[in-house]
């Protein structure tokens, strides 16, 4: 499993350095669950999400989400969103991350994770001795979440 993890965060960080084709960007990352109310709550309150629309059917609820400050700010901002859709089940088959968060301070980060009805598998890692830790999470409808904070800038020391 070690070997698939460094191939997937190699795979990573390759797609990330090449120029996508024009055209071509992420829109939105899509999580399942049967409580779509309480997801929603749970990214609100671990990362900060804010609710920027909703669809509402009668057998279907889709809340989208994106970072900002406020409402009017995660409206505004052109990133790639969160969508949670409603499913029958909060068992997903597929275990295989599939969110992955930059962040700047894994240890809160993990811990609001926690606060917010989320679990963790346990303290970050470094991988492979270059300083970026890696963390995983679940949410409270059983999705992944992959977490990742890039090393942090050595201290300069002072000269007396």
């Amino acid at each position: 499993m070690p070997k698939f993890k460094s191939l997937l965060l190699a795979s990573a960080a390759a797609a990330l350095s090449v120029t996508a084709h024009a055209g071509v960007s992420l829109n939105a990352d899509r999580v399942g669950a049967k409580d779509v109310e309480t997801t929603a709550k749970f990214y609100a309150a671990a990362f900060g999400l804010q609710e920027v629309n909703r669809f509402q059917m009668p057998n279907m609820l889709e809340i989208l989400m994106n970072f900002g400050s406020t409402v009017e700010a995660a409206k505004a901002n052109k990133g790639a969103q969160v969508v949670i859709m409603q499913r029958a089940s909060d068992e997903p088959k597929d275990s295989l991350p599939h969110i992955i968060l930059t962040v700047t301070d894994m240890d809160a980060t993990l811990a609001a994770v926690k606060a917010a009805g989320g679990a963790t598998d346990g303290p970050a890692k470094e991988f492979q001795h270059t300083g970026i830790l890696i963390g995983f999470a679940t949410d409270p409808a059983g999705n992944r979440l992959e977490l990742i904070q890039q090393p942090k800038a050595a201290k300069k020391a002072k000269k007396p």
